[in-house]
């Protein structure tokens, strides 16, 4: 069965999933905004997303192997031996690109990306989760359910052509590249529920026997902190 055979069916499954899993996007909110009630959901979504996002961030840290492998193969044949091979150099460019991708959402959990919010730092715990909340549910998921519809036709596109690279000796994987940004999307949201939903969880005193990021834990003989979520 070729790509363009396979475009219809799976982006009717791929409708259909997104419908089913819409509700969970503002679950985030409705945790914070209902505490207990939602508690046992809110933790079992979360640790769906975590685990997916870990198999994400395991595949991308195979593709940083092939981008380096690659890379180090790419110069030693250009500057030793005078040879150039088209495939290669764009599997070193298609490693680059889905090891960015697939590790955002574990570097979202794992409080990884980069900051440029100055003020969050010097917040309490309980700010910090309330913008943690309020950034998923007016940031993140909105920007990333756009990033679904511009490039869902797109990918339809690609996988109904078979497309493939521009050179006649390149891949024929566009296609599959293509894939990346939608499956991007999927995740970073997934990791957004996640992620928000802890916060959540912390702002209503509800996040025993979770954990908390790296500068929420407390250390294990400090005993000035009383629950995951109290400041030093």
């Amino acid at each position: 069965m070729t790509t363009g055979e396979l475009a219809g069916p799976l982006g009717l499954l791929a409708e259909i999933a997104l419908g089913a899993l819409a509700p969970f996007l503002v679950l985030p909110l409705l945790t914070a905004l209902f505490g207990a009630p939602l508690a046992p959901i809110q933790r079992t979504v979360a640790g769906l997303a975590e685990d997916l996002s870990t198999a994400l961030a395991a595949f991308a840290r195979v593709c940083l192997v092939v981008l380096a492998l690659g890379m180090l193969a790419v110069v030693v044949l250009r500057y030793v031996f005078g040879e150039s091979f088209t495939r290669l150099s764009e599997a070193v460019m298609y490693a680059h690109a889905l090891a960015f991708l697939l590790a955002g959402p574990a570097a979202l959990i794992g409080n990884g990306h980069v900051r440029v919010d100055v003020l969050y730092e010097g917040m309490s715990a309980k700010a910090r989760a309330m913008v943690d909340v309020a950034g998923f549910s007016l940031f993140l998921g909105p920007l990333m359910l756009v990033l679904l519809a511009y490039s869902g036709p797109v990918v339809e596109l690609a996988w109904r052509i078979g497309e493939r690279s521009n050179e006649t000796d390149g891949l024929p994987l566009v296609w599959a590249l293509k894939t990346a940004m939608p499956v991007f999307a999927c995740a970073m949201l997934a990791a957004g529920v996640a992620h928000a939903g802890r916060a959540a969880l912390r702002l209503r005193g509800l996040d025993g026997g979770t954990v908390a990021p790296p500068d929420l834990a407390p250390g294990p003989a400090d005993p000035h902190h009383t629950h995951a979520g109290a400041m030093p």
